[in-house]
């Protein structure tokens, strides 16, 4: 009898710790797994969300919508690539979960997007939302926020069962670090990336208030951390397409900066907006 309650407790210790390694959380066909979030500075509007989504059923489903109580709004976006440049768009009638594949969600793929944040994202707190799926209805899920850079949640477990990627966006590097920057009138995608020999690569998609593509006139990007003393460092973006640039940035250490961008949306109208970005290397 001894031995057969050590085994119970052990087995449940066992599935306890399980739990806590993978937050799962499931409907008859569709498990979400791994829902986290990113901490966001004070001010800021929005905030991305992340999660796998698994269809363990023999039919698609399709995510058509979410909310949480913390936002005014939240957006199911896709990243996809043309003339081999990434960028993010909303999905128009759902986002579909093929049966017996995982969607994965992540940064620099695709993401939801809290937009108009009661307050801001702390780290170690957790968000709340509701994901409505076209069978499955609706699903509870708890978001998991981890630090301002953070590239995961903070506790993953590895597995062997494959993931399929609902969009054909190439994977990120492990150190780029992408932000979404909110205006009243201007949006930017920001991905940025650093290089072996000390300078970094920063792409930038603009939109306009309706998330439409934005054919500026001009960009120019400034990197500072005035806690350190350095910058500012202001540097001209070269135009790679209609909506999007691209700028080498001088050398740039490891930490927290701030990168701020002057919109020319025609040669008398000027857009600043700005965010904090984090550099690792």
């Amino acid at each position: 009898m001894v031995n057969s309650m050590r085994g119970f407790l052990l087995a449940l210790g066992g599935l306890v710790l399980t739990c806590s390694a993978t937050p799962v959380t499931a409907s008859e066909d569709i498990v979400i797994k791994q829902a986290w979030s990113r901490a966001t500075p004070k001010g800021a509007e929005v905030a991305g969300g992340y999660l796998t989504i698994e269809n363990r059923g023999a039919v698609p489903d399709k995510l058509i919508s979410a909310a949480t109580p913390v936002a005014a709004k939240v957006e199911i976006h896709e990243m996809t690539t043309l003339d081999g440049i990434v960028m993010m768009r909303p999905v128009v009638g759902g986002l579909v979960i093929p049966p017996g594949a995982s969607v994965a969600f992540g940064p620099g793929g695709n993401h939801l997007m809290f937009i108009g944040l009661a307050s801001p994202f702390s780290e170690g707190g957790h968000v709340s939302a509701a994901l409505m799926f076209e069978k499955a209805g609706k699903i509870d899920v708890t978001f998991e926020v981890g630090s301002i850079g953070a590239k995961g949640p903070r506790m993953i477990v590895a597995s062997t069962e494959p993931i399929a990627s609902a969009s054909s966006a190439p994977q990120p590097s492990a150190n780029d670090f992408f932000t979404h920057i909110c205006g009243t009138r201007v949006m930017a995608n920001v991905t940025v990336s650093p290089l072996p020999d000390g300078p970094v690569d920063v792409l930038v998609q603009l939109e306009d208030a309706n998330e439409h593509p934005l054919a500026a006139e001009g960009l120019y990007l400034t990197l500072s951390a005035p806690e350190r003393d350095v910058g500012p460092v202001t540097t001209k973006a070269e135009r790679v397409s209609d909506d999007k640039w691209r700028a080498r940035m001088p050398s740039a250490a490891s930490g927290r900066w701030s990168l701020a961008l002057g919109i020319d949306v025609t040669s008398t109208d000027r857009i600043e907006i700005a965010a904090p970005i984090l550099i690792e290397r």
